[in-house]
């Protein structure tokens, strides 16, 4: 009972906090952009990841209750999609400080999309499977393969990647992880159509891409870990409604053209804003 009223305590503390950083700080009149650079870096983007990430280290309930205070009221959420979901907290899990800086810091801001690139056409649902592989060149890694069921990666500027870097060891070990720039020539992305027309995934094919030693999340070879924290993430925070409540209408990234935008256009619809138009 009093850890049950000390949580309630201090979820009502973390909220009367926010609700007066954002009369402070909240303007419809800022881009997108700008305004996820005060939302991110202040740590209300993604409040459970730990404080050195961006984050204020809370519980997944109490980030609930912060993504619904900022839609309630009437300022823009933070940025949706798979980098705050997936990539964000397992970066913050195996990532050095220095890829945190990089890369959970763009994510929170919203400067940057993710995908995710597990599944293989050949593999079924056996992840482990894979055979898409990276091959060690100086300080990069040459990576071909195919991925699959990729979602939101026609908007994507990095990938969490996945890559046989050891064929000779066992199937679970000699996995390295990546975060991979989808920016480049021997990435393309190819849309899987349905009989609507409409694409919700893609198929994503990797032919001598390049990524550098530095975007190795987690120890070389130990990236069947790391994938599994990602599958962690995914699992807990679908199931606590993560990565959408409060989440904002513009889509993160440099692809989807949103952070320009006046964030007033893309708040909430409906709610009376608490301050300044």
């Amino acid at each position: 009972m009093t850890d049950t009223i000390d949580a309630a305590t201090k979820g009502d503390d973390v909220l009367d906090e926010l609700h007066a950083w954002l009369e402070d700080n909240w303007d419809p009149d800022l881009t997108v952009a700008a305004w996820w650079e005060r939302l991110g870096l202040a740590g209300w983007a993604a409040p459970t990841l730990p404080t050195n990430a961006y984050g204020r280290g809370v519980a997944r309930s109490i980030a609930v209750q912060i993504g619904n205070e900022i839609n309630a009221f009437g300022a823009l959420g933070a940025p949706a999609g798979l980098g705050l979901l997936l990539a964000a907290p397992t970066i913050a899990d195996h990532g050095s400080q220095e890829q945190i800086d990089t890369y959970v810091r763009d994510i929170v801001t919203g400067q940057k999309a993710w995908c995710q690139l597990f599944s293989e056409p050949g593999a079924g649902s056996d992840l482990a499977g894979l055979t898409c592989k990276a091959t060690k060149d100086g300080d990069e890694w040459i990576v071909d393969g195919q991925k699959v069921w990729t979602s939101l990666g026609q908007t994507a500027d990095l990938g969490m990647l996945i890559a046989r870097t050891a064929p000779d060891a066992p199937k679970h070990q000699g996995i390295t992880y990546f975060a991979i720039d989808m920016h480049q020539p021997g990435v393309e992305v190819r849309p899987l159509r349905e009989m609507t027309g409409h694409a919700m995934f893609n198929e994503t094919f990797l032919t001598e891409a390049r990524v550098p030693d530095a975007a190795i999340i987690g120890d070389r070879n130990n990236g069947w870990a790391v994938a599994n924290s990602t599958l962690g993430h995914e699992r807990s925070g679908l199931g606590s409604g993560g990565g959408s409540g409060g989440a904002g209408a513009a889509t993160p990234g440099t692809i989807a053209g949103n952070l320009e935008a006046p964030g007033r256009r893309l708040r909430p619809q409906g709610l009376a804003p608490q301050r300044g138009g």
